[in-house]
């Protein structure tokens, strides 16, 4: 399937046909990440992160977790 490089305001883009959009489930607004690999340019979903738990949102963090934070300093009107 071949597509054009179109004018979009001051930029250019191309038009993703629609079926190919359904295929990927690609929805309006969605990011997508850009990489150029020789002459090919290729296009991809971002990841979503959605972390179900604490565990899950420091999965990847490589430093020390105090997991008991004490917050005696208050200065203004802060609710924990």
């Amino acid at each position: 399937m071949n597509t054009q490089i179109k004018k979009i305001g001051n930029s250019k883009g191309i038009i993703i046909p629609a079926a190919i959009l359904k295929m990927l489930d690609i929805k309006e607004r969605e990011e997508l990440t850009v990489k150029v690999e020789g002459k090919k340019i290729i296009l991809s979903k971002v990841a979503t992160f959605d972390p179900k738990s604490l565990e899950d949102l420091f999965i990847e963090y490589k430093g020390t977790y105090q997991s008991d934070i004490v917050f005696d300093n208050a200065k203004g009107r802060e609710v924990w």
